[in-house]
């Protein structure tokens, strides 16, 4: 007997409950959701049974001591796999979750600065991505989610950005050979819905992810959705204008946030160092003004490069500024920072320091908590994976 599309829509309620909440017992997701305790117990029954949830045990609590006693459901690991990719100018990444973004593959094929042209090519990551399948085929995977750095148009099936690297790169090919379910999603966003489904620390229905990579992007999750998600231009705060008489940014604009704070604009500013200055350490790291990175900027930082530390400090200053903005416009419960600039626990340190130093507007109003997220190649793929989890068991 199927089942119709109102139970399948509470039971998308209840399993997404058990996954932000949990564990949570029967009459605590009833309470959360509105959904009457009979539906509660009947769909969670039928989840155990499909061995997609499971009993943890009785709540043990000095308030649970009389009475019933409440018995914990959690997600169960190993009830269905997924393919996660992320697409960066540095590197194609590809991993294997299982629905309870526990990771049990990866590979990462990284991009050579040496070479001419890039290695990382659109064929390469359709070969790649065929292979990893074939690799993970015991697993059954599911579905693909692949994380792309700017938005997917589906009807061009081509990635919408200012980056001329990815506006050339077709995804048809790719479409047209894969059998599996394939989503697309920018990458940030899927960042912000891993973390609302799996970090153990944010049980929050509203979050902001702030993710500073080439470019940057900041998305929220607001009221347990992803906000925003139907205007591509909501999260370009590497957009937002924090000085008007600044340098001359790609959109037209003058001191956008990202001529400071965006790895390809700390980049091209340690490249003019590299080329003006004598006394720079980033000429003792590397030979050629093209082979700056931004772990090299990061090791000439450490080295004490005073080039570098104005570069960066500002980059620092910068993104204070509009994260303390970000915190009167956006109604959230905490805020992560996420990226290979925070790699340095200097850097990391004085971001919360400027933060910790802004003066609330009210008296009475707490401060939003931010989260320095460690950075891993990883992050993005294992997001997109999240990605089908979300797709495929809880919409």
């Amino acid at each position: 007997m199927g089942i119709s599309k109102r139970q399948l829509e509470l039971q998308f309620k209840i399993l997404d409950t058990i996954y932000t909440k949990g564990p949570i017992s029967r009459i605590d997701i009833s309470k959360e959701t509105g959904i009457t305790p009979a539906t509660v117990t009947e769909i969670a029954r039928k989840l155990i049974s499909d061995q997609l949830i499971h009993e943890t045990g009785e709540l043990s609590t000095e308030l649970n001591k009389s009475g019933r006693k409440k018995i914990l459901l959690d997600i169960s690991p190993n009830h269905s796999f997924y393919v996660g990719v992320e697409l960066s100018e540095k590197f194609f990444c590809y991993c294997l979750i299982d629905n309870k973004g526990n990771l049990l593959k990866e590979k990462i094929i990284q991009h050579n600065p040496l070479l001419p042209e890039t290695n990382l090519t659109e064929s390469l990551f359709i070969t790649e991505l065929h292979l990893f399948i074939d690799q993970s085929s015991k697993y059954s995977p599911q579905a693909i989610g692949i994380a792309v750095p700017g938005h997917f148009n589906e009807e061009t099936q081509t990635i919408l950005t200012n980056n001329l690297f990815w506006k050339k790169f077709n995804l048809t090919q790719l479409l047209s050979t894969i059998d599996l379910p394939v989503y697309f999603k920018n990458n940030v966003q899927c960042m912000a819905l891993f973390e609302r489904l799996f970090s153990l620390s944010n049980k929050d229905d509203n979050l902001t992810f702030l993710h500073v990579g080439r470019g940057m992007f900041c998305s929220s999750i607001y009221q347990s959705k992803l906000y925003g998600s139907n205007n591509r231009l909501v999260g370009e705060v590497g957009h937002i204008v924090v000085h008007p008489d600044g340098e001359l940014c790609e959109c037209g604009k003058r001191g956008c946030l990202q001529t400071y704070a965006s790895e390809s604009w700390i980049i091209k500013k340690s490249q003019i160092l590299f080329d003006n200055s004598d006394s720079t350490y980033l000429r003792q790291l590397v030979t050629n003004r093209s082979h700056l990175t931004i772990d090299t900027i990061l090791q000439a930082y450490k080295l004490g490069d005073e080039g570098v530390i104005n570069i960066l400090h500002n980059a620092i200053k910068y993104l204070s500024i509009t994260i303390n903005n970000l915190s009167m416009m956006i109604d959230t419960n905490k805020m992560i920072i996420h990226g290979e600039l925070f790699k340095e626990v200097q850097l990391s340190e004085l971001i919360k320091d400027y933060l910790e130093k802004n003066v609330t507007l009210l008296a009475t109003e707490k401060k939003i908590p931010v989260k320095i997220k460690n950075y891993s190649t990883i992050n993005g793929a294992l997001s997109a994976a999240g990605l089908c989890v979300a797709k495929q068991l809880l919409n």
